[in-house]
């Protein structure tokens, strides 16, 4: 029985192959990952001739389509066996057709001459290599290179996944395509516009969108993941063309956002359209006079910069609460004339609603730091050392509060300090040191370590 089944099935593919119908999308849905992945989803009408092994031949698939990652479904049932699976991305290209020609003859035609002379083409790695008829060899020759019609035939113009097919039935029948690709990708990128005095800015946070896939996607469902998502090494890396649950918040026309599994999902509330070799920015949140914080810092240990850092809490009660997405921050600010001028830019990671953002603008020019270490002395089981902090303001109109962060590991203990600090955990400690305009304030304080 089981020699008389398999005899049946190689009978079956055997048979010719009838290319049955399947139409262009008509259906996409994105959902775009961090770090150069995507899951895409299409839904096809797939018209069945009632032979029984069908080719079906899908056209203007992603160029780096995952094909262990490809799966068929129909939605009203339709049985089927799928037999075979080919995924071509052998597409046209000036290089490849050339390829094609080497050891054959072609044509080199100089059009300012008027000559065309047949040669047989021998290399096209670093330059075009021909040898004549009469057996010379040519280097780059000059003009335009013609080749026989129908050159091109085997190569495709698009990424194409066929399939082999073995229908139950006849008609037409909606069927949805998923599978993995690479060539899509998305950041966040946010704009800040501080008030005049640094206490509040307004925030814009725009998602910007890669997609070098090879193909277009149009009227498409459009989710975005934020998360580190896992993905297993890959044992050999495929070829490439060249060329639910939680609250939902977000604006009717923009991106909803929800918890999903450990990660946030973004659902884009109508279609886009991404084409291919295209960066599209879409709006993403928009959040008005947030609370910030200038902070102004010195390391009273190494020294160094004295740095410049804003703050503000993603938080509700703050005008924000959206879990953001990982990427960069850039801040400006309105001169006295009233136009724009950036002032520095910090990356951030994903950060949950209620956490802290910090970002680091630059170095402060008019504020000038220098510590030294005025006095060490060995003990018996450790060690004390002295340091003097001295801090100076030439800005012409603002006092200062500077923040001194003094950093120690191991068993440590402060000694002396002529200036109260804060601690702030087990291994570090912060002044904050108010410092006049044209005033110079100097500070000193001891710490012991003892080695166990």
């Amino acid at each position: 029985m089981r020699i008389a089944i398999l005899s049946l099935v190689i009978m079956i593919i055997a048979l010719p192959a009838w290319a049955g119908e399947v139409s262009e999308p008509a259906e996409v849905a994105l959902t775009i990952y961090n770090g150069d992945l995507a899951l895409i989803r299409e839904g096809r009408d797939f018209t069945m001739s009632g032979m029984r092994t069908e080719r079906f031949e899908l056209e203007g698939v992603s160029g780096q389509l995952n094909p262990s990652t490809v799966h068929l479904q129909f939605l009203d049932g339709f049985d089927f066996e799928l037999l075979e699976q080919n995924y071509d991305y052998d597409l046209v290209s000036r290089d490849k057709l050339l390829e094609k020609f080497i050891g054959k003859q072609i044509v080199v035609i100089d059009d300012e001459l008027g000559t065309e002379l047949p040669a047989v083409l021998l290399s096209t790695s670093g330059g075009r290599v021909v040898e004549t008829l009469s057996g010379e060899i040519l280097l780059d020759p000059p003009g335009r290179i013609e080749l026989p019609a129908g050159a091109a035939d085997e190569l495709l113009l698009k990424p194409t996944l066929s399939w082999l097919m073995w229908p139950s039935g006849t008609g037409t029948h909606r069927g949805e395509i998923s599978y993995l690709s690479g060539g899509l990708d998305w950041h966040a990128d946010y704009v800040v516009m501080l008030n005049a005095d640094d206490s509040a800015g307004d925030i814009e946070g725009w998602v910007t969108i890669s997609n070098y896939s090879g193909t277009t996607y149009k009227d498409a469902e459009l989710k975005l993941v934020a998360g580190d998502v896992h993905r297993a090494p890959k044992e050999q890396p495929l070829p490439a063309p060249q060329s639910a649950g939680g609250s939902r918040r977000g604006s009717a026309e923009g991106f909803v956002e929800e918890e999903f599994f450990e990660y946030h999902l973004y659902d884009l509330q109508r279609p886009t359209t991404i084409r291919n070799n295209q960066l599209k920015q879409i709006g993403l949140l928009t959040a008005v006079d947030v609370p910030f914080k200038k902070i102004i810092e010195f390391d009273g240990i190494n020294g160094g910069d004295v740095k410049v850092k804003v703050e503000f809490v993603n938080s509700e009660e703050e005008g924000m609460g959206m879990p953001l997405p990982k990427g960069t921050v850039r801040v400006f600010k309105q001169d006295s004339a009233g136009d724009a001028q950036f002032v520095g830019e910090d990356r951030i990671e994903h950060t949950p609603r209620d956490e802290e953002v910090r970002l680091y603008l630059g170095n402060a020019f008019d504020i000038v730091g220098e510590t030294k270490r005025t006095d060490y002395k060995d003990l018996y089981n450790g060690y004390r050392s002295t340091y003097e902090v001295t801090l100076k303001n030439h800005k012409e109109t603002d006092d200062m509060v500077v923040t001194v962060p003094v950093t120690v590991w191991g068993d440590w203990r402060m000694t002396d300090a002529s200036m109260q600090f804060e601690k702030k955990d087990a291994f570090s400690v912060e002044f904050s040191v108010p410092v006049a305009v044209d005033e110079e304030v100097t500070f000193t304080f001891s710490y012991e370590v003892t080695w166990r």
